[in-house]
């Protein structure tokens, strides 16, 4: 009989064990998505594998998602936490109650949720019967919260390396963007007595190439879009230097999107480096194919270009690099 009992308890937790983990794997894309709309889509799932009549999930003051019975009250409408709630969110301990008496709920199990030792929400769910959390749905109910509770810490680690990487998207554009307007309001300064058409012309192209910087947020934009601001910088670089700078386009359309800094540094350079060192008058020409479903972009210039033993260290460099790998 011990041994009977025995084997039971170890058949009951492993039973407890994969429904927590097969409950984890199906909300995890959800729970890295980090918004209402995820969340509301993990709280189906959950309710569905424990069978409950409702499950909520919150942060330390307000209802996050919510799914089941009553699930209208919360569309659109603002909810705080209750005061069980609260105190789960204070003390980090469980609450149950098999006599509870709200709405038309009798059974509540509320899970603290933890991020790096903090308690950042809750899982709440939810019977309309009377004594429905027992032990096995308790013993459930805490790993599913652990492994909860991890998914959201790497979600959140995940989101702030996603904001790293950004910011330093920004600290980059911030670095051009100060060289770049010194030299465009030089060039309008010059030109407001002798030619204020042109300089009008040159401030609208300043806005809208500054505009441009602040505003993109995207990952990804239309090249489309990378080209007018490419062309707004040019007729700033082209005002500086008059004649002496040629700039072609040839642009073929396509419906491909780059990353949003991407193609008017490459321009910068060629001007800079190909161009100004020498003071010679130069071309430049910006090119976009499309190939297929992706697209070649080309800036060349005929500038004073790269000097050949440069051209044959970095050549060098590259064929020891091959023969190490």
């Amino acid at each position: 009989m011990v041994q009977y009992i025995d084997d039971e308890k170890e058949h009951l937790a492993a039973q407890q064990a994969k429904q927590a983990l097969d409950i984890a794997n199906r909300t995890l894309p959800y729970f890295r998505r980090g918004e209402a709309r995820g969340l509301t889509k993990a709280c189906s799932i959950i309710r569905n594998d424990t069978g409950a009549d409702a499950v909520a999930i919150t942060d330390t003051t307000d209802v996050l998602a919510y799914v089941g019975i009553g699930e209208e009250q919360y569309i659109d409408a603002h909810h705080q936490i209750s005061r069980l709630t609260q105190q789960a969110v204070k003390t980090g301990e469980q609450i149950i109650s098999n006599d509870l008496n709200v709405h038309d709920f009798r059974s509540l199990l509320i899970i603290p949720l933890w991020e790096s030792g903090v308690v950042t929400g809750t899982l709440k769910v939810f019977y309309r019967q009377p004594h429905r959390i027992r032990r096995p749905m308790q013993e459930m109910a805490i790993g599913l919260s652990q492994l909860i509770s991890t998914q959201m810490e790497v979600a959140r680690i995940q989101n702030l390396k996603e904001m790293a990487s950004k910011a330093e998207f920004s600290a980059l554009q911030s670095k051009i963007n100060p060289h770049f307007l010194f030299n465009a309001l030089n060039a309008i300064s010059s030109l407001i007595r002798l030619r204020p058409d042109d300089a009008r012309g040159l401030i609208a192209n300043l806005a809208d190439f500054m505009r441009y910087n602040l505003e993109r947020t995207q990952d990804l934009i239309p090249i489309s879009d990378a080209i007018k601001q490419v062309k707004d910088y040019v007729a700033i670089e082209q005002a500086r230097f008059g004649d002496k700078l040629t700039v072609r386009f040839d642009i073929e359309t396509t419906a491909i999107t780059i990353a949003p800094l991407l193609i008017q540094p490459l321009v910068e350079n060629a001007i800079r480096h190909g161009f100004q060192p020498s003071r010679h008058p130069c071309d430049v020409t910006i090119a976009v194919r499309a190939i297929g479903r992706r697209a070649e972009i080309s800036i060349t210039d005929t500038g004073v270009g790269i000097d050949p033993s440069i051209v044959e260290q970095l050549y060098h460099a590259l064929s020891i690099a091959t023969i190490l790998d």
